[in-house]
């Protein structure tokens, strides 16, 4: 008897959002930033947390702290860890 379980396979899609970070802009930020306020009806986020699961891009990670919110950011996939780190990198540059 075989007792090992089959692990699921997942798409890598760091770098898919690698690519996309090259098209982050200011623009995409602050619809990111609305996207969060319309949500979630809160334009402060001063002392809150936000826990981004499947964080791929990071892109709402950086709205939500942009809004001032402790980002924690979570990936099943390692290559997508790196994304919000980088997606910062990219916006310091704006």
């Amino acid at each position: 008897m075989n007792n090992s379980i089959a692990q699921p396979s997942a798409f890598a899609f760091g770098a898919n959002w690698k690519k996309f970070l090259s098209t982050v802009n200011e623009n995409r930020i602050e619809a990111a930033q609305k996207s969060l306020i319309d949500l979630l009806n809160e334009s402060d986020l001063k002392s809150k947390r936000f826990l981004d699961v499947g964080s791929g891009s990071g892109l709402f990670s950086l709205a939500a702290n942009q809004l001032g919110a402790d980002v924690t950011s979570i990936d099943v996939d390692s290559q997508s860890l790196l994304a919000p780190v980088n997606c910062v990198d990219a916006t310091a540059k704006l």
